[in-house]
């Protein structure tokens, strides 16, 4: 396989469907904002992530929340996330409730 065709497989995972972002929109809005392409820049988040996965993750979702093109997808992935957790934090407290429960004698029985 020649470098060219790698390059070109490459370029083709990283670009996405056209006008739809892969996560946040941030590699695609930076591509707009520099006129480049966007998988130039999902390929350096992916590199990044790499080396240095807290710092990428924080400075993408920082990009995310900051950039203007982006702002409302992330705020509406975090505002889902919290509700998803707290759905799953209910349903496990329920669980822990129903497994803890002790009779009269003080023993504790699955409900």
């Amino acid at each position: 396989m020649s470098q060219e065709s790698v390059i070109n497989e490459i370029r083709e995972s990283l670009n996405g469907r056209p006008g739809q972002p892969i996560v946040f929109g941030v590699c695609n809005a930076l591509a707009e904002r520099f006129g480049k392409e966007p998988w130039v820049f999902r390929l350096a988040a992916i590199v990044l992530a790499l080396f240095w996965s807290l710092p990428a993750l924080a400075a993408y979702i920082i990009a995310g929340l900051v950039m203007k093109e982006t702002e409302l997808r992330t705020r509406t992935f975090f505002s889902g996330l919290a509700i998803v957790i707290r759905e799953n934090v209910e349903r496990g407290a329920a669980w822990l409730r129903e497994c803890c429960t002790t009779d009269e004698r003080g023993d504790y029985h699955r409900g």
